[in-house]
């Protein structure tokens, strides 16, 4: 029997193995670390540039400098004219010194690379007061703020945003969920997978500026709810199966206010969150990837904290298993906390829920807007449905342009939809269905650029029969 013989380079950063026996906590461990990293703030983000936010790669040799959105390279060279990360005339001016020997060493330039030049969407928030979107892209660690007008039915260019920011010192990473403030003028963003921090930033920043304030929060928290009449935040948390509300200027190691957190609440991977005000309700968005206590693993200080509570009394079941549920949308109270059953589960065949990432409510005309991630949808479900039902309204087919779609927003009766799966974000009319095209296209590069789908990799293996290299995220 012919085997496949896969070989695997896996980078791993931070990892902790606790013992049990002798030595600090691991409690104390997680807060000693975790209290280092705020005196480097943003240097978790490895990223190098100016203070302007320019390339914001680590070690990339003569990739295009200056905002990309604008489609051009301060060399002159044209977009389509690259090829692995250098443009064609930088390839015919430049030899590369390819080494013949693995002894040889010093600053080498990669023989080949792999990149995507360019932002990708990822959470999206409207403000309609102020006529601005903001959205974050995990691709190039950065954030954009658009027009709420930005963009074209029908050009090919990319649109310019407003402002960004990027930098080492931003603390912007693995970035998912945004929300903003137009009352105190302040943009939120959330780093999912490795720096475990919200930061929070002024309207008016841009390019490589530290955030004004940064909260440290659960691991793999990913969405953000902001109600301004509570003036707090709430945090979806994948692997917990949970959120939290935290005060909307807390910062450093503040605690949250509660948590919605137990086998009662049917959370499984939470993604998208939203905080229906007006019906004091929260809107949360499953994946449906269920992990029990017993099975969670304490990587930051904050979890330290919530497993030493949740596991009082050394309980521990060594039988516990995780499992897959279908994906779902709960519905809770909005002053729900500790393990408390949902108000209402939309969940089934029916519903068409496939990997829902972000989630809204158009509060004035009571529907729930769901970015369906698994078939390139966006689903629409009246504000109280509950059971296994279908939606009243689905975008989607080839016209839609909807690609992978991350995050969603609703205003001035139009839905927002960044897509990860391109390089864009689409507008529709609110009361839009089936395949139809979109009002306006926000391209953060030129139409037709692939985007390599890279989200936060972390190993890398090379199948050698079939010649591939496997990369997942």
């Amino acid at each position: 029997m012919r085997r496949r013989i896969v070989t695997s380079l896996v980078f791993v950063a931070g990892v902790c193995l606790v013992t049990p026996g002798g030595g600090p906590s691991v409690e104390d461990m997680f807060v000693a670390t975790t209290q280092g990293a705020a005196e480097t703030e943003g240097t978790m983000c490895l990223m190098s540039g100016d203070d302007d936010g320019g390339p914001a790669e680590a070690g990339r040799h003569d990739l295009p400098e200056g905002p990309v959105e604008a489609g051009h390279y301060n060399d002159g060279a044209r977009p389509d004219s690259v090829v692995s990360g250098f443009s064609r005339t930088e390839q015919n001016e430049r030899q590369l010194t390819i080494p013949t020997s693995s002894n040889e060493g010093g600053d080498l330039p990669p023989v080949r690379m792999v990149v995507d030049p360019y932002p990708g969407f990822n959470g999206v928030a409207v403000d309609a007061t102020t006529d601005l979107v903001l959205m974050s892209d995990t691709n190039r660690k950065s954030l954009l703020v658009y027009d709420r007008l930005a963009g074209s039915a029908t050009s090919p260019a990319p649109a310019t945003p407003r402002r960004q920011i990027m930098g080492p010192d931003t603390g912007v990473g693995f970035v998912a969920g945004v929300a903003m403030d137009p009352v105190h003028r302040e943009l939120f963003t959330v780093n999912n997978d490795v720096e475990d921090r919200l930061v929070a930033f002024d309207y008016d920043d841009r390019g490589n500026v530290k955030p004004k304030r940064l909260l440290y929060v659960p691991h793999q928290s990913w969405g953000i709810a902001f109600a301004p009449k509570r003036d707090v935040l709430a945090l979806s948390v994948q692997t917990p199966n949970m959120f939290v509300v935290f005060k909307r200027d807390a910062k450093k190691f503040d605690a949250p206010l509660r948590s919605v957190r137990g086998p009662k609440t049917q959370m499984a991977d939470p993604h998208g969150i939203y905080f229906d005000e007006t019906h004091n309700e929260v809107v949360v968005a499953n994946h449906g990837n269920f992990r029990p206590g017993e099975l969670i693993t304490s990587y930051t200080a904050y979890d330290a904290r919530e497993s030493r509570q949740e596991r009082a009394g050394n309980q521990f079941n060594e039988n516990a298993r995780g499992r897959f549920l279908a994906s779902s949308i709960t519905v809770f109270d909005g002053g729900a906390k500790g393990d408390v059953a949902p108000l209402r589960v939309v969940q089934g065949p029916l519903s068409q829920i496939d990997w829902p990432m972000g989630v809204a409510v158009d509060e004035l005309n009571n529907e729930i807007i769901v970015a369906n991630n698994g078939d390139n949808s966006v689903l629409v479900f009246p504000r109280t449905a509950n059971g296994d039902v279908p939606p009243t309204r689905v975008l989607r087919g080839p016209l839609t342009g909807i690609k992978g779609p991350m995050g969603v927003a609703i205003a001035k009766d139009e839905i927002w939809i960044a897509n990860f799966g391109d390089h864009s974000a689409v507008v529709f009319p609110r009361l839009a269905a089936g395949n139809v095209r979109p009002r306006r296209i926000v391209r953060n590069a030129p139409a037709g650029k692939d985007t390599s789908g890279f989200g936060n990799p972390y190993a890398v293996a090379y199948d050698t029969k079939r010649q591939e290299v496997l990369v997942p995220n």
